[in-house]
């Protein structure tokens, strides 16, 4: 280092060492990977997932068709020989016209916060998951699976990951119990608006 110092003039020193730090500033992304702290997950290990999912959609479609004929002959009375031939005349006309419309509109959200396992790490070091959550409230199961793939890079210092940060994410919500049964139609009613 003192031969470094002896051979080259200061001023070249200071402009090398401010060269280097603006550029190690410029790039701090790309060599802010060497210092991170990366955490190391296995097969087992436990996630918390913040669910916070919202969706809309809506659609509409109309259809409109017309089409009219009309049809006419007239023959007239006969003469001479033919007057026995009465005027006779006939007419044709149809109309047909359709008109259909239809809008639908659906509105979902899903709140919640569940644990998960991580089943799988694939070769990128992707985290595979995979949870199940049963909460019971008066003999109703409300049921909560969710499965999908992570970025380890993705996963917060308290290992938490946001819904949205899944990706091919699976999130189901589903009842079971007497209440979900009661908000069925029964039998009688599924037969009427399958044949209506």
């Amino acid at each position: 280092m003192n031969r470094l110092l002896q051979t080259l003039p200061i001023r070249q020193l200071v402009m090398t060492i401010l060269i280097s730090l603006v550029f190690i500033s410029m790039n701090a992304s790309m060599f802010s990977s060497l210092y991170s702290d990366h955490k190391s997950f296995s097969i087992g290990d436990i996630l918390t997932v913040q669910i916070a999912e919202q969706s809309r959609a809506s659609s509409s479609s109309g259809t409109r068709t017309g089409r009219q004929m009309d049809n006419s002959f007239n023959v007239a009375q006969g003469q001479g020989p033919l007057s026995f031939i009465p005027l006779t005349g006939a007419g044709l006309s149809a109309n047909n016209s359709f008109r259909g419309d239809a809008n639908t509109t659906r509105d979902a959200s899903l709140s919640s916060k569940m644990t998960v396992f991580i089943v799988d790490i694939d070769d990128n070091g992707n985290l595979v998951i995979e949870g199940r959550r049963v909460v019971n409230i008066n003999g109703e199961d409300e049921i909560t699976t969710l499965t999908g793939v992570v970025r380890s890079q993705d996963v917060g210092a308290d290992n938490t990951i946001h819904s949205h940060s899944i990706a091919d994410a699976r999130i189901s919500y589903s009842g079971k119990g007497p209440v979900n049964e009661g908000s069925r139609k029964g039998m009688i009613s599924r037969f009427f608006s399958f044949i209506f």
